[in-house]
């Protein structure tokens, strides 16, 4: 299909005046963490998503490390069609300047918001009485992908430290903390042992990410 449009796109000669975003949905998780086959969970392998971007201005071969949202893709199409994102009530920004080298990479934001609501309610799954009340999406076998306390909000932050941080919304206040730089498969969870003062720090990050709106999710 992508060979076909891009064809079409040559024929018409708009090849070098047209731009080509090409993204998907998340991939399942298969085996991670003996999790069952889904992609609600808050590790990398579940939050992250392909994106190739292809037109005018942009150098072939390059790859830009700065992280992109999925909230960032409408501002950057208004930006490609002269709009402005201050013009909308938009959480995202145009990453088109740093597609063509406009914007100096400090500028770009180095923490960002990643936040599920799990499924399930109060009362027990009929087809597997043996389990609590509150999965979801349970197999034959009663093993299931979801739950209603798989709630949560994290804090993905590259600097200055490659860290993420979730609270989950449970009896418990669950929280989950992963320093990437040392443990890129995210297995030791570092809460009980790290500062205090970053746990506090992390918690104001993410109570401002979860309050912001528009122009103030920019900043």
């Amino acid at each position: 299909m992508v060979a076909k449009v891009l064809g079409q796109l040559e024929s018409l000669g708009l090849m070098n005046s047209t731009y080509v975003f090409y993204t998907s949905d998340h991939g399942y998780h298969v085996g991670q963490f003996s999790l069952p086959i889904d992609k609600r969970q808050l590790y990398e392998f579940d939050i992250r998503v392909p994106l190739l971007v292809r037109g005018p201005g942009i150098k072939p071969n390059q790859t830009i490390l700065e992280p992109i949202l999925n909230i960032d893709l409408g501002p950057t199409f208004l930006d490609i069609a002269g709009i402005s994102v201050s013009q909308t009530h938009m959480d995202g920004q145009s990453f088109l300047p740093l597609l063509v080298n406009k914007m100096h990479n400090t500028s770009w934001r180095s923490d960002f918001l990643v936040e599920y609501t799990g499924e399930g309610t109060g009362g027990r799954d009929p087809k597997c009485p043996n389990l609590g009340p509150g999965v979801s999406q349970c197999f034959p076998d009663c093993v299931c992908e979801d739950a209603f306390n798989n709630t949560y909000a994290c804090v993905r932050t590259l600097s200055p430290i490659n860290l993420q941080y979730c609270e989950f919304a449970d009896t418990q206040a669950f929280v989950e903390v992963y320093n990437l730089t040392s443990d890129p498969h995210q297995l030791l969870n570092i809460a009980k042992t790290v500062d205090p003062s970053l746990l506090e720090q992390m918690n104001q990050r993410l109570m401002k990410f979860q309050a912001c709106s528009g122009a103030s999710c920019r900043s």
